[in-house]
């Protein structure tokens, strides 16, 4: 992993696992504050975006979050990114559940990032 930087003020979390200097990528909204940035080519994850960190953080410990923006891209993309997110190093970030081929992707956060860690990383 190359940076983890947290924005106090946008409340916005940020992981970087690659630079992305001279490679192809693109963004996929995993939802409306969960954004996954990849090379589709080499299929390898770059860039997670958590906005409103804090407020995504409460709302999993209440349910699972739904990646509702995966049922908005073709197949090969869902599939593609699915893999992603369940490998490291982005299973870090996002616990991703699957039940059925049908359902929804959800995700939890989990606890590793605390205020305390938020702080340090500010």
């Amino acid at each position: 992993m190359r940076n983890i930087y947290y924005d106090v003020e946008g409340d916005n979390l940020s992981v970087t696992f690659v630079e992305v200097e001279r490679q192809p990528h693109t963004g996929i909204e995993l939802n409306d504050n969960i954004v996954l940035y990849f090379n589709p080519e080499t299929e390898q994850p770059i860039k997670l975006l958590l906005l409103s960190y804090r407020r995504l953080v409460e709302a999993s410990r209440k349910a699972p979050l739904p990646l509702d923006g995966l049922n908005n891209v073709p197949e090969t993309v869902r599939n593609t990114v699915l893999r992603m997110v369940q490998r490291k190093p982005v299973a870090g970030f996002l616990q991703v559940m699957t039940e059925g081929a049908a359902m929804m992707p959800t995700s939890r956060l989990p606890q590793m990032l605390t205020s305390t860690a938020l702080k340090a990383v500010a």
